[in-house]
């Protein structure tokens, strides 16, 4: 029988044990209130007190942000309100803009359409089944290994090469017929490409362009009637950038989401494909991360749509909050710095701030797994000594 002292040291990792249990990731999404109208014919605008925020406060940011270069429209919306909108001289709530890459974010949105409506059975089905009436070079056991996961989460493998597209007289043969460069799901590697392909998809599956499906099943209902979308040399929507909107329009992107993919009496998009699109199936060592073309703000506990320059939609489900920024496309901006000074201080009455950066998160797991290395190593040399 073994000693107290023995028992004790036998114990300690029995002990510790529950501390370098990893958790599950919790969704980002949470249940939204209930909603009094839905902005389909417009958003309805009260001053920023009565959804809580100060409007000194979002007045100093807007002029913060609009001087120090690049950003040249600003809104925010709470609980579904538009509580503030600025815009730069020249500028009006009518203006289209181009919204870049966070046209990916909608490609993502109008494949969850195809899924609601049954077009595409699986994530995990193989990209090239969509295309078996292609010759497609660079075969390549890899290649043939690439579903539509990888397209959406940016790990399909293949060699980048869409800055070339617009060179190509065939835009998906020619990413078709890319290298690959490291197996499907190995590496994230941001790749326009992938994009379009999903766009592509779209078309072969369906038979109609993606911006005709979405401009039926998703704009026409949420009233988004006045946009523009580039499309390939073959008629195929563009999938990486190409799209243009109205910022009030492009909020109403943001808040579908917010809403889980409802609006009003309609379930526009499955609440579990806006899950997956938020979920942070990669994770960097800034702490952000990536889903189905939609990036995720660990920081802030939000997700987001981005273009370039500093277009951006920010999703934050904890304050219903939506934030959009209409942004040159050479700007630069690091949004994040922000939220401490403005954004959260605005919310009055809550003490929200950044979340702490990743490493100090996963600190007590840190430890927790020291303790339990030197106490299994303590046991080793403890039971070496008895058994001499």
């Amino acid at each position: 029988m073994l000693s107290n002292q023995k028992w004790l040291i036998v114990l300690i990792p029995l002990i510790l044990a529950p501390v370098v249990i990893i958790p599950k990731a919790d969704s980002l999404q949470s249940t939204p209130a209930t909603r009094d109208y839905w902005p389909t014919t417009g958003w309805r605008g009260v001053l920023p007190e009565v959804q809580g925020m100060n409007s000194t406060l979002l007045n100093e940011f807007w002029h913060t942000i609009r001087t120090t270069g690049g950003v040249q429209a600003f809104l925010v919306i709470r609980n579904g309100y538009l509580l503030y909108e600025g815009y730069a001289p020249g500028i009006s709530m009518n203006n289209l803009w181009r919204i870049y890459s966070a046209t990916k974010s909608v490609t993502a949105i109008a494949l969850g359409l195809a899924f609601a409506e049954g077009y595409v059975s699986s994530v995990n089905d193989s990209v090239l089944t969509y295309f078996s009436d292609r010759t497609i070079q660079n075969p390549d056991p890899r290649k043939s290994n690439m579903t539509l996961w990888h397209l959406l989460t940016m790990s399909s493998g293949l060699q980048r090469s869409d800055f070339g597209l617009g060179t190509q007289p065939d835009w998906v043969q020619y990413l078709l017929d890319s290298p690959m460069s490291h197996e499907p799901g190995e590496f994230w590697n941001y790749n326009g490409g992938c994009s379009h392909l999903l766009s592509a998809i779209i078309t072969e599956t369906i038979g109609i362009s993606m911006a005709t499906l979405v401009h039926h099943r998703l704009f026409t209902p949420m009233g988004i009637s006045v946009y523009e979308w580039s499309a390939d040399p073959q008629g195929v929507s563009m999938g990486m950038a190409g799209l243009s909107l109205t910022l009030r329009d492009l909020a109403k992107l943001g808040y579908l989401y917010l809403n889980n993919g409802t609006w009003g009496a309609l379930q526009l998009i499955p609440a579990e494909w806006v899950d997956a699109c938020t979920y942070p199936f990669f994770i960097f060592p800034n702490g952000e991360g990536y889903g189905y073309q939609w990036w995720i703000d660990i920081p802030v506990n939000g997700y987001t749509m981005r273009g370039a320059g500093g277009m951006r939609v920010f999703v934050l489900p904890d304050q219903d909050l939506i934030l959009v920024f209409g942004a040159a496309p050479y700007g630069s901006q690091d949004y994040y710095t922000y939220f401490d000074e403005y954004i959260f201080p605005a919310i009055i009455g809550d003490t929200v701030s950044l979340y702490a950066p990743s490493w100090v998160e996963q600190l007590p797991l840190l430890i927790g797994i020291l303790i339990l290395i030197v106490s299994i190593v303590i046991i080793a040399l403890f039971w070496r000594r008895k058994t001499r």
